[in-house]
């Protein structure tokens, strides 16, 4: 055999051999490449992790690696192969699923043999690179948190020296990390003062495993770059890395917090010495409603100490309060909402807001409650609440009485005052027209109406036209019964305002009643000129509205007694059903809105007969059927030509219409009956019969009473009320009665 066939037999059995050593290795394997790094043998095993489905022998190098990884065999391999020199390279195999890393060593065949020109090893790293994967994602989570971390992060190894420094850390201690890096911790941050107790706690803890601040946390101070202190809390975590001992401390500033607090308690302070001084009133309760602090100068003008106000239930915290609103404004702040009620105490009015009072979790303890002095607004809202009443009742034409007596309460809602008088002139005797608030006694001597000597030198003064009198007990006067009223009602002055006409006479005053002897503000002077303007306004409108009710009056009856000419056999009817109605009325405890009305309904019950021809109407003898029907429709004629008259009320036009109804439904224009007959209708109806029987008409004579009255009993069920005949006939009988005797 020739040398050269021998030499690759010899080279052939040991590339088998280096196949076979590679079979039997689980974590490689071997390819052996020809000179244009073509795969010209592999081994079983990275055989089938490679394609299993289709042969790689004959194949390029680059198909077996991970496309992404191609680039990464240099463009030189085979020069530097020819050269003899080695070449690794770790890139990912390209094998079905999960990529497989590798690390390849090229390395070249000398001298090359046939169709074997270099040998590449490869070795499974996959999980070297996995491990290593893990610690890069790690290490970029610790980089990104130590970038972010808003406190310092300082790690550092057991000799102290500074081995990792945040950004944080830079910002809170005025070190750059180039600065801090391979420096004793201690000579950067640590006060001189601190740093041999720092030392020794290192020691020690290297030494025994024993640490006082390792795990929890602790305020202390540390130093910055310009040797100002910085208060800071700290956490320190000891931590073994590959053998060594290193520590990790977690720092917090504490500056702000600090700085905050130091405001904040600054604040709390100038808050208390301005709460003292504000004229507020305040106070917070725990969740039993139990209070637990109260404060503000409000507790100085209304005499009271906040030590005996300390403990007690808000709803027995202060006087003058409803229960019911204060506990409803307090349990309305425990559920988290905004409470409010109005509180009057000792002559001033507060406006209480109640607000939840949390702790830092949010959560809420109790309630805190500010009051507020309304005293003035609300007395303001009292005044224009009865001015608004004075001016309505004088716009309605209510009367002069009760109108005069709103004005005496609107006066009363003057601060100090506490009974107001209204009083008229005429000459020199006073007459108190209204009154609020006015004792019995002081209020019994203007009866009978007194002289203004008889009372007071002051009441003369202002009957003659001062323009302001103040009755005091301290003047040296007689004392007169007013005088003694007035001291023993525990009051001891009297502001006096004359109300006058524009020409300077004295018609009316307005007398203040008030505990002290001082003398009226220039607003309270404004108020009661304007009260004095509503008196008088009112009084006039008064007159004029009598002058019209007066006129009125007179029309109504003008319209009755003009039909009596008309009709003369009945003259004198309407003025004697009027009275004798009125009797029955006041009898009966009528209204005087009824009375009214029956007084108007009498005057105009027959109206309606102004329609009547006068063959019917003066006809002396018994009217015909047709003309009874023509007779009958004067009720309903007199309600039509009425009842678009705004000044009568439907009572008085019920008399007109339904007069004539009877009892048992036998009446007319309607047909009503029983208690369906309006009531003043009824009414009329038996005094309007008994001035007919007992009057003298052209076709009879006068009934004497007693048969008159016996008649009324016959029509009582049928024609008229019983119940009214009775009471009427009761009437009459103690009207023609004689009184008793004298006796001697």
């Amino acid at each position: 055999m020739p040398e050269s066939e021998f030499t690759q037999e010899i080279a052939r059995a040991v590339s088998l051999g280096i196949l076979s050593h590679f079979q039997r290795q689980a974590d490689q394997g071997l390819i052996l490449l020809d000179e244009r790094l073509f795969v010209a043998d592999l081994t079983e095993s990275l055989e089938a992790r490679l394609r299993p489905d289709r042969e790689v022998r004959g194949q390029s190098l680059l198909t077996l690696l991970h496309p992404d990884d191609q680039a990464a065999v240099p463009d030189d391999i085979l020069v530097r192969l020819h050269s003899g020199q080695d070449v690794q390279l770790e890139v990912r195999l390209h094998t079905p699923g999960t990529p497989v890393w590798c690390e390849l060593d090229f390395m070249p065949v000398v001298p090359p043999q046939p169709g074997v020109w270099a040998l590449a090893i490869v070795r499974d790293i996959t999980p070297r690179k996995a491990t290593e994967q893990h610690a890069r994602t790690l290490e970029a989570r610790r980089d990104a948190l130590m970038e972010v971390a808003m406190d310092a992060i300082i790690s550092m190894d057991r000799h102290g020296r500074i081995v990792a420094w945040n950004p944080a850390a830079t910002r809170i201690f005025g070190y750059s990390l180039k600065d801090a890096l391979g420096q004793q911790l201690a000579s950067l941050i640590i006060p001189a003062a601190d740093r041999d107790a720092h030392q020794r706690g290192m020691a020690r803890h290297q030494q025994t495993g024993e640490t006082r601040v390792a795990g929890r946390r602790v305020q202390v101070t540390a130093q910055h770059k310009d040797g100002r202190a910085i208060p800071m809390e700290l956490l320190m975590k000891p931590v073994v890395v590959d053998g060594q001992q290193y520590y990790t401390a977690f720092i917090h500033d504490l500056t702000e917090r600090f700085e905050a607090q130091r405001k904040l308690r600054e604040q709390a302070l100038h808050l208390n010495l301005m709460h003292e001084q504000l004229p507020t009133l305040s106070w917070t309760t725990g969740a039993d409603l139990h209070v637990r602090m109260i404060s503000g100068q409000t507790l100085q003008r209304l005499k009271l100490q906040a030590r005996d106000l300390i403990g007690r239930h808000v709803t027995a915290l202060l006087d003058g309060g409803r229960e019911d609103e204060v506990l409803s404004a307090h349990l309305a702040a425990l559920a988290g909402q905004r409470g409010r009620y109005t509180h009057h105490l000792q002559g001033y009015t507060f406006e209480i807001h109640v607000s939840p009072l949390h702790d830092t979790q949010d959560h809420v303890i109790g309630t805190v409650a500010l009051a507020h002095d309304v005293t003035d607004r609300h007395r303001e809202q009292q005044l224009e609440r009865a001015r608004a009443e004075v001016l309505q009742s004088i716009a309605v034409g209510e009367p002069l009485a009760d109108t005069l007596t709103l004005l005496c309460t609107l006066l009363t809602q003057l601060p100090g005052v506490i009974a107001a008088q209204l009083l008229t002139v005429a000459g020199t005797t006073l007459t108190s027209a209204a009154s609020t608030g006015l004792p019995d006694d002081l209020l019994g001597t203007f009866t009978p109406p007194p002289q203004p000597d008889d009372l007071h030198p002051a009441w003369v003064d202002a009957v003659q036209g001062q323009a302001l009198g103040l009755a005091t007990l301290e003047h040296a006067s007689r004392w007169t019964p007013w005088r003694v009223a007035l001291a023993s009602s525990g009051l001891r002055a009297c502001w006096l305002f004359p109300v006058q006409t524009t020409g300077g006479r004295v018609t009316a005053l307005i007398a203040l009643y008030r505990a002290v002897p001082d003398a009226p503000s220039e607003r309270l002077r404004g108020v009661v000129a304007q009260a004095g303007q509503l008196m008088t306004v009112a009084r006039e409108q008064d007159q004029h509205l009598q002058t019209i009710l007066t006129t009125r009056e007179e029309t109504l009856r003008t319209l009755g007694v003009a039909l009596e000419y008309r009709d003369y056999d009945t003259k004198g009817h309407t003025d004697r059903v009027v009275r004798l109605a009125l009797a029955l009325a006041r009898r009966l405890g009528l209204s005087e809105q009824q009375q009214d009305d029956l007084r108007r309904g009498a005057y105009l019950h027959d109206l309606g007969k102004i329609a009547i021809p006068d063959q019917i109407l003066l006809k002396p003898g018994p009217l015909t059927p047709e003309q009874w029907t023509v007779m009958r429709q004067h009720p309903v004629t007199g309600y039509e030509m009425l009842r678009h008259t705004p000044a009568l009320g439907q009572a008085c036009l019920d008399i007109v219409l339904h007069h004539h109804e009877h009892w048992n439904g036998g009446g007319y224009p309607h047909g009503l009956a029983g208690e369906a007959i309006p009531l003043l209708a009824r009414v009329f109806a038996v005094v309007d019969t008994f001035d007919a029987l007992t009057s003298a008409r052209p076709y009879k004579n006068p009934w004497p009473e007693d048969e008159a009255t016996g008649e009324l009993r016959r029509m009582a069920g049928h024609v008229l009320d019983p119940g009214l005949v009775a009471a009427f006939i009761e009437l009459r009988r103690e009207q023609t009665e004689p009184g008793p005797p004298d006796t001697p």
